[in-house]
């Protein structure tokens, strides 16, 4: 329900209560107040007419003169409130009636005893003109000698056309408030909605409670500052990296609490970007920005960033970690074998270092040379006979497909591209091997890479833990890993990379006997698509790496 709506059902339920709660009240007052009234009236009237001497003579004389039948008339007449006037003997037989026809007649009603016994007071009875209200008023002569009675009386019917007045007054009042109280409601939920930016409350709520959820989602930091410098967000992972626990640093002045991040200088509305701040032993990257409202400064933000998880993200991403790994297991494996040879020099032993040196040179002569061959890429052949030396202290047989075959610069990917799929499926199919359980099962590697003038094909088999049917379903949605939180990221990149390039990839694995993946890219890089190729495919000239 919008806020105008909450707002108009609260104004008529708290405005009607209270309304109808105060109309009854005064209602009920101004009624009873008017009945007050009504019979104090009759009693000024019968009291008046029963002391006057001509109804006392009337009386003492028993009949009634034309004269005071006149007066008693205009009386009837010209009092709203008076509708009957009768003069009654002691014998309850009438003097004076306003109808001629009752006059002589016996009093009617039943309630005239009291009056016959000399008493004043107020009843309602039924009469020869209807229910009325009445007051009986005793007469007496000068000796205190009661002669009969005054009657003075109020048709029920007149009072209650009173009493509808009365209340149609209150009710009149009611709903004049009523409208008012609805119009002041409507003017101030619009002022408030106004103020709300249009939103409603529960909107308001929801965009809050998602907006927590997505900052706290966020792996970079969030810290915010209003105007004043002091904190008014931050978000879990700005906790962690500031080590906060527990502590909310709401309304907490910013350089009192950090003031390495020198926030407040932002709200000059200078930014500033990739800051270099030391904090709690680690390197966080910091980005300064002024929030603003128009052309108003109103606060400021950081955001931050763990220095040494962005650096290892873009060595991934970038293909330099793989790279730098094949260039470690080279420097490794030839300082192994120079100390092998160091060793049998040492020893005296200067055939068997020959014949160690003859045999190591033919076989890395015979690895260079099948990669160099077909691996035009030099950038790309560098990584395979690394991640070669790599499985190969790690006892695991890596060999690259005899009709593997690739220019020094690819038609569909890019030379990093081509780094980071291929480092990140020779570092998958490793770590599938050295989770088997089986030590004398074969650790095998096998990588394919041809490209023609029409595709790239890029194959890796491994003889690794392999997967079931559940975990391949599974593995299409991004984001997905076997290798638990913050790794499993190099098959993220891979989907991502064979997405923008228009390629497919398919995963082909058997639980305990391995893993096949295949991509293919038959879409030319947008920096070569168009230009001329020969049969043979582009050019050094064609295309940058």
């Amino acid at each position: 329900m919008k806020l105008v709506a909450k707002m108009m059902w609260l104004d008529v339920l708290l405005v009607s209560a209270m309304l109808l709660l105060t109309v009854g009240l005064t209602a009920r007052y101004g009624i009873g107040l008017l009945e007050s009234d009504m019979e104090l009236n009759l009693r000024n009237v019968a009291q008046l007419l029963a002391t006057s001497q001509p109804v006392i003579d009337a009386l003492e004389g028993g009949s009634v003169p034309k004269e005071l039948e006149d007066y008693l008339d205009t009386v009837v007449e010209s009092d709203n409130n008076i509708d009957i006037i009768s003069l009654a003997d002691m014998r309850g037989i009438r003097l004076y009636h306003p109808v001629r026809a009752k006059v002589s007649g016996p009093f009617y009603g039943g309630d005239e005893a009291r009056a016959l016994r000399g008493e004043e007071y107020s009843s309602r009875a039924q009469g020869t003109l209807g229910f009325q209200k009445r007051y009986f008023y005793p007469v007496r002569d000068q000796k205190g000698r009661q002669l009969g009675f005054v009657h003075v009386s109020m048709l029920m019917s007149n009072l209650q056309t009173l009493r509808r007045q009365v209340l149609k007054v209150h009710l009149q009042t009611l709903a004049a408030v009523f409208l008012l109280g609805a119009a002041a409601a409507v003017f101030m939920a619009a002022n408030i909605k106004k103020s709300l930016l249009g939103f409603e409350p529960d909107q308001i709520a929801s965009i809050f409670l998602k907006r927590g959820e997505i900052m706290d989602s966020l792996e970079e930091g969030l810290l915010a500052i209003d105007d004043r410098g002091q904190v008014i967000l931050h978000n879990e992972a700005a906790g962690r990296m500031l080590a906060l626990g527990q502590r909310d640093l709401t309304g907490r002045d910013i350089d009192a609490l950090f003031p390495q991040f020198k926030l407040k200088e932002t709200l000059a509305g200078l930014k500033d970007h990739n800051r270099a701040v030391a904090l709690n032993d680690q390197n966080i990257i910091c980005d300064r920005l002024p929030v603003s409202s128009g052309s108003q400064v109103i606060g400021a933000m950081a955001i931050l960033r763990d220095r040494s998880e962005v650096s290892r993200l873009a060595e991934q991403i970038t293909g330099f970690s793989h790279v730098l790994d094949a260039l470690r297991s080279n420097t490794h494996e030839f300082m192994n074998q120079l100390h092998v040879i160091l060793g049998l020099l040492q020893g005296g032993e200067y055939e068997e270092a020959k014949r160690f040196i003859t045999t190591i040179g033919q076989v890395q002569s015979a690895t260079v040379s099948t990669v160099a061959k077909n691996i035009n890429n030099r950038v790309l052949a560098a990584l395979i006979l690394g991640k070669i030396n790599r499985c190969q202290e790690l006892g695991i047989r890596m060999s690259v497909q005899p009709h593997s075959s690739i220019p020094r610069h690819s038609l569909f990917l890019s030379t990093q591209s081509l780094v980071t799929v291929v480092g990140n499926l020779v570092e998958n199919a490793i770590e599938a091997i050295n989770e088997k359980a089986d030590p004398e099962a074969e650790d095998a590697i096998s990588l394919l890479v041809h490209e023609d003038g029409q595709s790239l094909l890029v194959t890796l088999d491994d003889t690794g833990v392999g997967l079931g049917q559940d975990e391949l379903a599974r593995m299409s949605h991004d984001g997905y890993t076997t290798k638990g939180d913050g790794r499993g990221t190099g098959l993220g990149l891979i989907r991502a990379l064979v997405r923008s390039s228009d390629g497919d990839f398919t995963i082909e694995s058997e639980k305990g006997v391995g893993t096949s993946m295949i991509l293919t890219f038959t879409r030319p890089r947008d920096r070569v698509r168009g230009q001329a190729r020969g049969p043979e495919g582009p050019g050094p000239a064609e295309a940058g790496p």
